[in-house]
């Protein structure tokens, strides 16, 4: 018998809001200990990746329209947007987005209004997954929008941190409250806890910290359409930004914890192997084919 929860269909739509360049050794490196040191090569890596999406999830629900990250502003190559703490931004980062690239101009390419969305549901709070939160929010002023407690601890709570670490605290939406998420006791696969966004448990946020602490990842269980065969499907947000790198287990080259987030991609392959999975990193150039075609990864 299947164990993915029965329902209506649950559908994935991929958007990309711009494309990015990146470091290489941004994008990944050897897991260390010395995330000091990891952090010195990526800022004095001359080289560039190819151009990478900046990837939104929009998740057909039967319960209403769920976001998974909102991408980056169209606002972000404009003089004074970032941060002044944010130092380091245009050493690591190129992105390239016009004005019709942004979340809520795609939403209503879409016929779809920011106060028709159920919610959004936050990876983290780094400015390409959280760009478009501020006009998603002005025009949808008691949008939920989720988010972990620890992350919230971490970034939400400390402005000043979180300029420094990617972050754009200078345009979230003024007294934004989000719904900051406790995980229950509640095993989903090799995770010991998660948090049903749903009600009948088709949308499920697990841990997967170590780019960012408490950054959280989303498993859906959906289809395409009524007769069609169930999919479960896994999105890491920036826990891997690549099935490559999560196939040699290489976190990327700046973040918060090594450690912990070559953890974390072990124990999405743990998951990998007793359940078969769609991996739709955020940042992969493939993950159109991949989620168009369904192909189940194996570890």
């Amino acid at each position: 018998m299947s164990s993915i929860p029965d329902g209506g269909d649950v559908q994935l739509e991929f958007m990309t809001t711009g494309t990015v360049r990146i470091r290489p050794s941004m994008r990944s490196q050897p897991a260390s200990k010395f995330g000091l040191f990891r952090r010195i090569r990526s800022l004095l890596d001359r080289e560039w990746t190819e151009p990478l999406p900046v990837g939104v999830f929009l998740i057909r629900h039967p319960e209403g329209l769920f976001l998974m990250d909102t991408g980056q502003s169209p606002c972000c190559n404009n003089p004074g947007y970032l941060p002044r703490l944010a130092f380091f931004n245009g050493f690591l980062s190129q992105f390239t987005i016009e004005h019709h690239d942004g979340i809520l101009e795609q939403l209503h390419e879409r016929g779809i209004k920011a106060t028709d969305l159920k919610a959004v549901i936050l990876s983290h709070l780094h400015n390409d997954h959280a760009g478009g939160l501020e006009d998603l929010v002005a025009e949808a002023p008691n949008l939920p929008v989720y988010i972990s407690r620890e992350h919230w601890q971490a970034f939400g709570e400390h402005p000043v941190f979180a300029s420094m670490e990617g972050a754009t605290p200078n345009h979230w939406p003024q007294d934004w409250s989000p719904l900051v998420v406790d995980l229950h006791d509640t095993p989903l696969g090799p995770w010991k806890q998660s948090y049903p966004v749903t009600k009948d448990g088709r949308i499920q946020i697990v841990d997967t910290s170590g780019h960012v602490p408490g950054h959280i990842s989303l498993v859906v269980y959906g289809n395409d359409g009524p007769g069609e065969n169930k999919v479960t499907y896994f999105l890491p947000g920036d826990a891997t930004y690549g099935l490559d790198l999560l196939d040699k287990e290489q976190p990327d080259g700046i973040n918060d914890d090594p450690m912990r987030a070559l953890q974390t991609l072990k124990t999405i392959k743990e998951y990998a192997k007793a359940t078969d999975v769609v991996v739709l990193p955020s940042h992969d150039v493939n993950t159109p084919r991949l989620l168009a075609e369904r192909v189940v990864y194996r570890p």
